[in-house]
């Protein structure tokens, strides 16, 4: 065990050459260890000296500064992409935040859940609240499993979405009708039926999709033979290498995502549920 070196902030100050009002702002930043003793500050001199370690490795050139920007953005390139993109998503995240809140009984849980959630902040939600830092995030943590708990629903109202979904699919295709009697739904879970009907769907042939006619020719002519043949190309290369096939521009290409929009087949973004089936 190491004995703490205790060092005054004036000598400290005279014999490392820092001003003392930087070292009183590292102390306010917790980077040093220290105390008081009758209003006047003792430091550990050790953790003051890693602390000017790693200021004076942080006083940089401004190019060395700018070399080392670009590198952490190439580094992060993907996850700041991310949360560039959820910026449109935040108003809706913090309505499904204050309804997921509804489901709190408790006052004081019901406000910590919201301040955190939507501030980002143990810190200040502890300094506001007088309670220790720790408690309340250990709190916050058992009140999501909590939550977590008691949101079965929006798994259920998934699956059955899901299914009915598929459901319509067939039904536009059709095909497989007898697939939904009343018997044959009482028997079969969800993910069960999800997955009958999705085979059904991906060995469906191209013809019978209704693209447009020289599409279709131009598929077939190119092994295209059932939707599971498309989806094996796009999964594994995307929707542009359609545009690689002999006579089939962007505007057709176009035309056939747009058909598997109508068929909810595709959705907005161009993913489809049906490529986890593929290798059914």
């Amino acid at each position: 065990m190491t004995t703490k070196q205790w060092i005054g902030i004036e000598e400290a100050a005279e014999k490392y050459q820092v001003s003392i009002r930087r070292i009183n702002t590292w102390c306010k930043r917790q980077e040093i260890t220290f105390t008081e003793i009758d209003h006047y500050l003792m430091l550990d001199e050790n953790s003051l000296l890693e602390c000017i370690e790693r200021n004076t490795q942080l006083a940089l050139t401004n190019e060395e500064f700018e070399r080392r920007k670009e590198k952490l953005i190439r580094e992060n390139e993907e996850n700041l992409f991310i949360l560039q993109s959820l910026a449109p998503l935040t108003p809706m995240m913090r309505l499904i935040i204050k309804e997921l809140a509804g489901m709190i009984q408790n006052e004081n849980r019901r406000r910590m859940f919201l301040f955190v959630t939507l501030e980002g902040n143990f810190k200040k939600y502890a300094e506001e609240s007088c309670q220790d830092f720790f408690y309340i995030r250990r709190e916050f943590q058992i009140l999501i499993r909590d939550i977590q708990s008691r949101i079965g629903f929006l798994k259920t109202y998934k699956d059955e979405m899901t299914y009915l979904k598929a459901a319509l699919r067939l039904y536009e295709m059709n095909f497989g009708r007898n697939l939904f009697s009343k018997n044959s739904l009482e028997k079969e879970s969800p993910a069960a039926r999800e997955k009958k009907n999705a085979i059904h769907l991906l060995n469906t042939p191209i013809r019978d999709f209704e693209f447009d006619p020289r599409s279709s020719r131009v598929l077939g002519e190119n092994g295209v033979q059932t939707l599971r043949d498309l989806l094996k190309i796009t999964y594994k290369y995307g929707w542009n290498r359609i545009n690689k096939l002999p006579n089939i521009g962007p505007t057709s290409l176009n035309k056939l995502i747009n058909r598997l929009k109508q068929l909810n087949i595709l959705d907005d973004e161009e993913g489809c549920y049906l490529y986890k089936y593929l290798d059914e």
